[in-house]
Order: structure tokens, then sequence, then C-alpha cells
């Protein structure tokens, strides 16, 4: 007996310090005193058919009131009223609602930001009013703090009492004289069907729109127009942020806006005005944005952007509630200025220059649920700031069997005729479902963890608002957040703060503004630095105390604090303790010194080559419906070479469809095009070509590949062509290449393969153009001088696959080049050449290296005297991922391939698409799905039998990293580029030696995809240097800003030419 209590007391020992061991505890409410609940009913005549923003809840706001050294909790209500609890220590709470006068009864109370607007050095209270949209009394109010803990309403007085549906409000100093200006953030009353996609919507101001508010001398003033702001009637913000983006030392603003409106990124001119630069800073951005927050992630000292959307998390959820764009539609909004939208998360890495790449894919955090609140911040104090999303919507109007079977016309018309209460029947049977907050640790890198369950928030909920600060002062974050019918949730942070230590700031500002909102300060500690900036409105309708926080990891002491006041002013720290909070005033500041921000891209050089590629615009997606992206759009394809001998390089251009090539004789800094026979190939697609001497002359001849998916199997205009060089750079066409058929292109390598002094050409040959999928062979051409050529078509390499890249390398050392080939849904072969010949040879697959491969660049990178080759792939920013399966085949009979990607779920392959896509595709599906939910989990087994899939040909991706092939004595061994290399796909390499190390340049993109998988624009192009001498062998990685779909990139002089799809030849300063 005395084991037994001995056992369980152990037990119940161990499971008490496990609880404890999570990062975060829910703190009961009987206990602490914080019993709000924001309440929303709804009637017949008010409710989310009646109100948009029904159900986005409300804010918090955490502040000390009474300068008693606590954090203050203040919860604003939708129809509940707001209330204002005061800290009495040890997470006690007093409501002191009634006696502070600031419940703001009978009104939708929506964002709250604490702030001392008078420089008193007391907070006061600022919020923000959105309905009943029809109501008088929605303007909003300004809580004057009397210190008594009593307020004093006076926006009036101020100026502030705006009338709007607004939902947000940032205080900061945007001028730099002192006090604090003010953004308002209001959302569109107007009914979101009532617009259409046209140009200039965002230009026409609105009364109720969007407000930017200068502070003159204690009245805000209304100078939203003549400072750049946008106030117009699409404006549907949801959140608001300000950071100092591009490091010139004064506030810029983001703002993300809901429905199609594009999101704004307005920079701080510094005379008073702002530009508005969110389509050239962002490639892409969130569609129906919701909140956002700016922080360092990656301690770069450069600010980041995360933003929330509205993608479930899981597969099921997805394809039950998610709507996409068609391509069409999509098309259409970027081109009339609504820019590229894509329905997920974004985390934007600041890139420098005002230039931002797009990692939310990379990072895990695309997809977190319909999520409203975003909140960046160390909250393990590890030395990473972690991100927090809060979720939930209380009524899922957007149910996709909702609004077919229970919202339809024909039902509601079957209520009203029965003289229901229409609107109250339609709510009622709307799905309702909690889902659980996402909180993300950050473990470097650029990768994110989802750690909800392990660190106690594993509650369902309905979230909206929140916002952290250390409440108990223990030296960690703690979070509150405001639920929509149930209590308000406030976590208590268990983190050790022995071993992962913080230091804190208070910050005393001069002039009106007390806190010094708009602070930026950099620690530099044990060859580390962290940035944090002080501005308070953060996450979706709610602010967070201004005491500044870092999280450090196991550090004792700070070397130095730079401190950059508001006005410019500078102080300097030395020698900090950590796991203490310092209090720093401005008056020690050292007078601001004006600063030049260097806004010029790097690297780049006005030099261009007078020539725009043009590739023709159609939709495959209309064809070949279940087809994730389009193939092809793969040129120009770019030639370097001194074709005239003149002793300085040449270019060649290829040019799209329906464009004529183009080569271009240098003269000093300057270009000129040659009459050459090129137009007479116009009407095809160059997609690669090479300069190579054909003919042993001493000249460089052209080979010019040709392809693409626009073609029929048997055009004549997919044929490759040579061109002949007579030595002075004019060219003619030599006679047709044997071919047997037409082919489409993906690459061609060029070498001696039977080493009898001539160069051969191989030829991968993408596809088959009956349908996506089909496959293409291997086609070599054995150069038997005088410009003949004998064709080859290695038998084991026949319909080898959908092949994009081709190296040539001796793989085994036997003196003669081998075929290495790679393309999309297949592996990585080598093909061993048998003395010169590849009629008979096998064909050997790289174990694990079935990916979307593109391009392929051979160089001996580890210096052992035999070449290996680096491999540009889909990367990892991408919704193709490891473990997809595609099956093919004609599953209902119509002559026809179908192409079904799955994804492993619980031991089953359950398809990706959605229902309606799938129908469009395969109509004979419909007699089996009657709803979504019974579609949305079904496995592809199930659905089509097993006997059906046996005759199905099946690819997977178990690849998807750009790597170098390292040749091992004939074994291709992986190695991972680093994650810069992974952020997009990569379709051009060039690689060279410099001495002992290898020299590498990156270029990528591919922006034909299909709205629901996002395009891939994660990559301005790289540079890195590799030597695999040293311990971490990948070093001095830099971007070179060159945007777009990068499809060549090749040395020219002491420069590097770039060839990029549908835009500029592009001619860049070298890097050494």
């Amino acid at each position: 007996m005395v084991r037994l209590i001995y056992i369980i007391f152990i037990f119940l020992i161990f499971s008490c310090h496990k609880k404890e061991n999570k990062v975060f505890t829910l703190t009961d409410s009987e206990d602490t005193g914080l019993d709000f609940q924001n309440n929303v009913p709804y009637t017949e005549e008010f409710n989310t058919y009646t109100y948009r923003n029904f159900y986005n809840g409300g804010g918090v706001a955490l502040g000390d009131i009474n300068n008693d050294g606590l954090i203050d909790i203040y919860f604003t209500g939708n129809i509940a009223e707001n209330k204002l609890f005061l800290n009495k220590g040890n997470w006690k709470f007093e409501d002191i609602t009634k006696i502070a006068g600031v419940s703001c009864p009978n009104v939708w109370s929506t964002g709250a930001t604490m702030v001392d607007i008078n420089g008193d050095g007391l907070l006061d209270i600022y919020v923000c009013k959105a309905g009943k949209p029809e109501g008088s009394n929605r303007h909003n109010e300004l809580f004057i703090n009397q210190g008594d803990l009593t307020f004093k309403e006076q926006a009036a007085t101020y100026g502030l009492d705006i009338m709007g549906l607004s939902i947000h409000s940032a205080f900061f100093d945007y001028d730099r004289d002192g006090d604090l200006d003010c953004y308002i953030l209001n959302n569109s009353i107007r009914s979101v069907g009532g617009f259409d996609l046209s140009e200039g919507q965002r230009n026409i101001p609105d009364a109720e729109g969007n407000k930017f508010l200068r502070n003159d001398n204690g009245k805000f003033v209304d100078i939203t127009t003549q400072a750049g702001i946008y106030s117009s009637k699409i404006g549907y913000g949801l959140g608001i942020t300000v950071s100092d983006f591009n490091s010139d030392e004064y506030p810029d603003i983001f703002i993300s806006n809901d429905f199609f409106e594009r999101d704004y990124l307005y920079l701080n001119k510094k005379d008073g005005t702002f530009n508005e630069v969110g389509t050239s800073a962002f490639s892409t951005m969130s569609m129906g944005s919701m909140g956002a927050d700016v922080t360092d992630l990656d301690n770069d000292l450069l600010p980041d952007l995360f933003v929330t959307e509205m993608l479930p998390r899981t597969l099921e959820r997805k394809k039950t509630k998610t709507q996409y764009e068609t391509w069409d539609k999509y098309q259409a909004s970027a081109r009339k200025g609504y820019h590229h939208q894509c329905a997920r998360n974004v985390l934007q890495k600041n890139m420098g220059f005002n230039k931002f790449v797009e990692l939310g894919r990379f990072s895990g955090l695309a997809d977190t649920e319909w999520s409203w609140s975003c909140l960046s911040q160390d909250f393990d104090n590890d030395g990473l700031k972690d991100i927090f999303v809060s979720n939930g919507l209380y009524k899922d109007l957007l149910d996709k069997d909702y609004l077919n079977y229970s919202a339809n016309a024909n039902m509601i018309r079957s209520k009203i005729n029965k003289n229901e209460k229409v609107l109250m029947n339609l709510i009622d049977s709307m799905p309702s479902i909690p889902v659980k907050n996402c909180m993300f640790k950050n473990v470097g890198d650029w990768k994110f963890d989802f750690v909800s369950d392990q660190w106690g928030m594993d509650q369902l909920t309905f979230s909206n608002g929140s916002a952290y600060g250390d409440i108990d002062n223990d030296g960690d974050l703690d979070l509150v957040i405001n639920n929509v019918n149930m209590p308000a949730f406030a976590y208590r942070n268990n983190t050790d703060t022995i071993t992962n230590k913080s230091i804190g700031f208070i910050l005393k500002g001069n002039n009106k503004n007390t806190s010094a909102i708009g602070t930026k300060i950099i620690l530099k500690y044990q060859g580390r630095q962290s940035m944090v900036e002080n501005y308070t409105s953060r996450g979706f309708q709610s602010s967070i105390d201004p005491k500044m926080h870092i999280g450090l990891g196991n550090v004792s002491i700070i070397d130095t604090v730079f401190i950059t006041w508001p006005d410019g002013s500078k102080s300097i720290k030395t020698g900090l303790k950590t796991n203490k909070v310092y209090t720093l005033s401005q008056n020690e500041a050292i007078a601001p010194k004006s600063i030049i921000v260097n806004t010029t891209l790097p690297n780049c050089d006005t030099m261009l080559v007078p020539f725009e590629h043009r590739d023709i615009d159609f939709n495959l997606f209309t064809s070949e419906r279940l087809m994730t992206e389009m193939p092809g759009f793969d040129g120009p394809g770019v030639a370097v070479g001194d074709v005239n001998g003149d002793k300085i390089d040449d270019i060649f251009v290829g040019g799209g469809r329906n464009q004529s090539s183009e080569l271009y004789l240098s003269i000093g800094k300057l270009f000129k095009s040659v009459k050459q026979p090129f137009d007479q190939q116009s009407k095809s697609e160059c997609v690669k070509a090479k300069f190579f001497d054909s003919d042993n002359d001493g000249d460089l001849d052209l080979y010019v590949a040709h392809g693409g998916k626009s073609f029929s199997n048997f055009a004549v205009e997919l044929h490759d062509k040579l061109y002949l060089n007579n030595g002075k750079g004019s060219f003619s066409i030599a006679k047709d290449l044997p071919f047997p058929n037409a082919v489409n292109t993906g690459d061609i390598s060029i070498a001696d393969l039977n080493n009898d002094g001539l160069q051969d050409v191989v030829c991968a040959e993408k596809m088959k153009n009956d349908y996506y999928t089909q496959p293409g062979s291997i086609h070599i051409l054995y150069n038997l001088g005088n410009n003949q050529f004998r064709y080859e078509e290695p038998i084991h390499a026949k319909n080898l696959g959908m092949m994009s890249c081709v190296a040539l390398v001796d793989v085994n050392g036997d003196k003669y080049e081998d075929i290495v080939v790679g393309g999309k849904w297949m592996p990585v072969y080598t093909i061993l050449n048998q003395k010169g010949s590849f009629a008979n040879s096998k064909v050997t697959k790289a174990e694990k290296t079935s990916g979307l491969w593109n391009v392929m660049s051979a160089i001996d990178v580890d210096n052992d005297g035999d070449k290996d080759i680096i491999a540009g792939n889909e990367g990892l920013n991408s919704f193709f991922c490891k473990g997809l399966r595609m099956y093919v085949k004609d599953f209902d009979g119509n002559g026809s391939a179908d192409q079904i990607i799955c994804k492993s779920e619980n031991g089953k392959m359950i398809p990706i698409h959605d229902l309606d896509e799938l129908f469009s595709q395969i109509p004979s599906l419909k007699k089996k799905f009657v709803t979504y939910r019974q579609f949305a989990s079904i496995d592809i087994e199930t659905m089509f039998g097993r006997k059906s899939l046996l005759g199905a040909a099946t690819f997977d991706l178990d690849e998807l990293q750009s790597v170098i092939f390292i040749n091992d004595n004939g074994n291709l061994k992986k190695v991972s580029l680093p994650k810069e290399a992974q952020f997009s796909s990569i379709h051009a390499i060039f690689a060279r030696k410099n001495d002992n190390v290898s020299e590498m340049f990156f270029g990528g993109n591919h922006f034909k995809v299909k709205p629901q998988f996002g395009r891939q624009d994660g990559s301005m192009a790289w540079f890195m240097k590799c030597d695999f001498s040293r311990k971490n062998p990948f070093f001095d990685i830099k971007p070179l800003y060159v945007e777009g779909q990068i499809r060549s990139i090749l040395p020219f002089g002491e420069k590097i030419v770039f060839g990029i799809n549908n835009a500029k030849v592009l001619i860049c300063n070298n890097l050494n």
C-alpha cells in the first residue's frame, strides 16, 4: 500500500511539473477578476447579413494607466460594453469601468489604443467605433486620463471625433515635431458586391474613408489628401502597423485591406507627405488581408512584415471553406492595379532598398485558419521572435455546403413564402466551429514550428484582438485575447527567465511624446544583434504596452545598446546586465544628424540591351483544368560570345512566339542590332540558345532551340535551327537538322560525345504536346563535320519524362561525357556514354530525387578533378512539397488524360483539387458526391476504385530543394543549397571558378501558376560562394535585386547578363 501511494505521489509530481513546463497557462477569470465576454447576439434586423463585420470581434489595449508599474487591460465590446481592469498585482484585477467612465454603451466598439495624447505623462484611451452602420453616435471617442482612475471624453476637443466604420488607430510622430499624429483606419461602409474591378477607384477620396491627422498644438487636423493617403470607398482596412521600413529614421505605414483592394505601404518622404509603394515593394500580397504586425524576425536589423488571411490549415477545411479566383479574373485584377494577391497569409522578408521577398510557405505560416490578429515577439526569450495568430469566425458565412444548400435562392424563397424569419433561420443553420489559435516558435533560418499544443494554447476559440505585455513583471511576455461569445483569455507566461533571459526598457520622451513612440533600439551582444521599435498599435484592433521587451537567450551582459529616438537623436549604453528593466531618457540623447538612405539598387548597370522579350498570353487552364501551372514560358534563350572576332562579346536574345530574335554586336558600351535571318522563325518560341563552333572553322555558330506548349505536336515552329557564322557576325540558316519529328525542346547541351574533335548536341524534350505529363525523349545529334549531323534516340531514354534540363558530365571517369537529365515530376537520371554512343545505354535513377527540376549547370565544385552538377528545383517556398503524388489516366474515358494530384493523409492519398475544379474535368463524379464535406476527405482509391488506379501512371515528389550533386566516383550525392536558394524556383544558373572557390549566380521564379497554388516570385537572384574545405561551405550570400522570371544568366565581360521572360534583358555589374 505504501509503495502504491509513493508511485501515485511521484506520478502527480511529474504531472504537475510537466504542466508547468508549458510556456503558457490560461488563467481562470474567477481567480483574476478578468470577467470580460464579448457577447454578440443576432436578431432578424441586426446580424452578419445586415452588417458585414458582425463577427469581427473586439480589441485589447494594454498600458499602465496609473503609473504604478503594473499593466492594466482594456477590452472593447461590440454589443457588449467595454471594460477597463486595474492590475492589482499577482494576477488580480479590479473592474473599474464604471468609475473610469469608459464603457462606451450602446455603440459598436472596435479598436482601442492607449496613448498619452496630451503629454501629461498619463495614458489616455482612444476607442474606434464601427456600428451600427446607420447609427448617429458611432463617432470615435477619446478618454483623457484625469489621474485619479477617471477619464473624460474629449474627442471633439482634440478633433478626433471621427465618424466612419473605424477599425483602429495608430499614433506616432510622423513629422518629428515632438507630438503624436494619427492615422485612423476605416472600413468601407459600401457593399463589396457594389464594385467592379475598374481602375483608379482608390484615387477618389471619400468622406468616411481612411484619415490622416496632423497634431497642430493639440488639435488634430485632417491632411489625408495632401499627405498622399488613400481614403476611397474601396479601402476595406482591417490592419495597421507602423515601422521604419526603409531605415531612414522616419515612420512609415502599412495598411492591410480586406476583399479585392490591395494593401498599402506608405514610405515617409520627410516633407510631410507619403509615397505609396506597395506594388513595387511586394511581389505578392494577401487577398483578404486581416491583421498585420511588423518586427525584425531574422535579426538583420530590418523590419519584416506578417499579414494574416483566411486560409484553413487542413486540406479538408480548405476544400469546404475556401473560394479561389479563376486565372482570368486573377490576371484582370492584376492588370487593373489590384496587384498579385493570394488567398493566404504572407510573410514579407525585408531585403532593403524598399524590396521584400514573400516567404509564407517557406516558413510554414501560410495557412492559419480564419485569422485576425498576428503578434510578432519573443515569447520564450530565446532571442528569436515568435508569431502568435488569433483565429475563428463564430458563424462561417463562406462554408460551401451552407452556401449551396442552406442559403441558395430556392431555400431563401421557400422561407419567405412560409413567412419565416428568414435571416435568423439562415444564421441558425450556419456552421459554427471553434478552432485553435496558432503559436509559432521561430527556430531560425525563416522556419517556424507550430507549438500551440506544446505551449499550452490548445483551446478551441473564436478569437480576434490580442495584445502582449509583461503583466506580472517577471521578465516574460503574457498574452491577452478578446473572444466572441466566450470569455476573454489571459495567458500567464511561464518561461524560465534564469535560462532564457531578457531586458526591458521604459522610455521617457521629450515634449508631448512622453512614451517616446517611434524609438528604435538595437542591441549588440556575443556577436549577435537584435532590433525592436516602439510602436504600440499592432495585430488587429489592439495596442501593446509601450514598455519595450527583448528576449536574449542565455546572455548575462549586453555589450552595447544603440537608441535612436523619435526625433533622430541618439543614445548609447554599454555593459547592461540582463533580466532588468532600465529607464532611458531622451534628455540624455545626442542631437540628431541627417542621414541619407541609398535607394539605388546595388549591382545593376544602366546599360540595357534594347530588347524586351514578349511571350504570348494564353490560358491553358481552360483546356487542361487540373493542371496546376502552365508549362512553357521558358524563354528568352540568351547566348553570349564574340561572333565577329573583335575580342568583345556580343549578345543573342531569343524571341517569344511571334517575335523575332535579335543579335546585338557590342560597340563600346552600346549595342547595334544586325540584320539576320532570325525573323524567318519569328512564329517560333526560342527557349534556349548556345554559341559553339559547329563546323570547326574558328568562329562561333548558333544553335537555337524551339519549344512551347502553345504548338501542336507536329508544328514546324518546334524545329530547332542551326545558324552558321561567316566569321564576321553574319549568320545563315544551315540545312534542317535530322530530327524525325518536331520536338518541344526543354534544354540542350553541347559537347564532344565521341571524342572526334567535333561538338555534338543533346536535346532533352520537355513533353509531347497532346497533354500535360506526356513524356519526352532524349535526342542526340552527332556532328559529322561539314555541318552534317547523325540523329540518335537512345532506346532506354525514350519517353523518359518532362525534361527541363540536361548536363553533359563525365560521371564515371572514362573520359567520355555522360548525360544527366531532370525535369518536372521526375527523378534525376544518368545515361552513361558507351564509348561514343548512347543507343543502348541504360538509364540510372538517382534515388529520392523525384522533383520539379528546371536547370542544371556543371562545374567542379569540390575541386576533385571531376565535374559536379548544380541543379535548380522548385524550392521550399511553394505549395508543392515532398510526398505529393500525381495520378494520370483518362479516368472518365472521354479521350483526354486527367492529372490528379494527391496528398498523403493518415495513410491515404487525398486529392488536393477542389470539387468544382474536379467536376469541370471529370463531370461523371457529380453522381458520386452530393456535398463538399462528403468530398473533402475522400481518398482517390475510394473515388475511382482500386482496379481503375492500377492502370494509372503515377509520379511522386520526394525532393523539392535545389541542390548540388557531388560526383563521388560515379555516384551523385545531394548537398542542399542554402535557404536563399530555396525561396523560389530556380530556372537559371551560372557558375565559375575563382581559384578554388566556386562562384554561383541563381535566378528563377514562375508566375503562370493557378491562384490557389500561388505564383513563385520569392527570388531576386542570388550570388553566393562555395568552398567545401570550409566548415560552412556556402558564404558571401548576396541578393542581386533582379526581379521577374529569370531564364538565363551568362557572363558578359566583367558583367552578368540576365534574360528575363516577358521583360527587358538586364546587364548587371559583376561581383567578386
